[in-house]
């Protein structure tokens, strides 16, 4: 089997030590992709909605780094690859538990991780219901999105009632209902990156004319103090998802939450924060797989 570049180029995966699955590259897959190069890697790239994978028969190269935009599109590659014995950086448990909220606050709880008081409803009247149960002011999540698309805060049944018609008529990954209780963090929260079992610093992000703290939405990074509690909370958050590269959100009033992970960080807000080099401290926990 030949693994596709993006500009065409075909590799057979004998001359390949890491495979970059990657459908719209970004400022980071570029970065990841260079640091990669530069400790000495043979690097491969697969564009999975141009090229297909295959499911088992076949030995993949020894480690494939999956930073597709797509969830489901890094969940099935992921998947795939795993069939070939590679070890995927991240996993397609660890994809999951992610992408999809439900399943991921599920994990951080079962693992007795602090999160915000949450309700999974797959109704408007399930959804009427956890609002009131939540003390009437809410933030309404749908179970799959990122940038914080679609993520409302709910101060009256009214406006949860046109959330809820709105989501039906969009596709199924979006039309549960995360309904939570409301943390008042005046437009902030921390961000901490872990690769590996090292937390490599903290972020605070700061809204700009936004309730929601998403860098996406114009939020701005500045360094924040790694206490040992955030250090802590961070490393057991990457435990409950078996992730080796992920970030994890944390909100702070008068006790500290974990409010989300994520399986696909994008980073160059936090490397422009903390001057850390993510990229760089990537590449290197993948050379170390390589040894495993």
């Amino acid at each position: 089997m030949l693994w596709a570049l993006f500009a065409g180029e075909l590799f057979g995966t004998s001359s390949i030590d890491v495979l970059l699955v990657v459908d719209h590259p970004r400022v980071e897959e570029k970065l990841i992709l260079r640091e990669l190069k530069s400790i000495g890697l043979r690097v491969g790239l697969l564009n999975p909605r141009v090229s297909p994978v295959q499911i088992g028969g076949f030995s993949a190269p020894a480690v494939s780094l999956v930073r597709t935009v797509s969830m489901f599109n890094g969940l099935r590659a992921a998947a795939a690859l795993e069939s070939q014995d590679s070890h995927v950086v991240n996993s397609s448990y660890t994809i999951i538990a992610c992408g999809d909220k439900a399943v991921g606050y599920a994990k951080l709880a079962s693992a007795g991780l602090p999160i915000p008081r949450t309700y999974l409803a797959f109704s408007m009247e399930a959804a009427a219901k956890a609002f009131e149960e939540v003390g009437g002011v809410a933030v309404d999540k749908p179970p799959v999105g990122s940038w914080g698309r679609m993520v409302s805060l709910v101060r009256s049944r009214r406006l949860l009632k046109y959330i809820a018609e709105a989501r039906e008529e969009m596709s199924g990954s979006v039309r549960g209902h995360l309904i939570q209780q409301y943390i008042e963090t005046k437009g902030r929260d921390l961000r901490c990156l872990v690769v590996g079992d090292r937390v490599l610093g903290c972020v605070e992000r700061v809204a700009r004319g936004d309730w929601r703290s998403n860098v996406a939405l114009g939020a701005s990074a500045r360094p924040h103090e790694l206490s040992s509690e955030l250090e802590e909370l961070a490393l057991k958050a990457a435990e409950a998802v078996q992730g080796e590269f992920i970030s994890v959100d944390f909100l702070v009033d008068s006790s500290t939450y974990v409010n989300e992970v994520n399986g696909t960080p994008e980073f160059k807000g936090f490397m422009a924060a903390t001057g850390v080099n993510v990229a760089r401290k990537l590449a290197e926990h993948v050379k170390e797989r390589l040894r495993a």
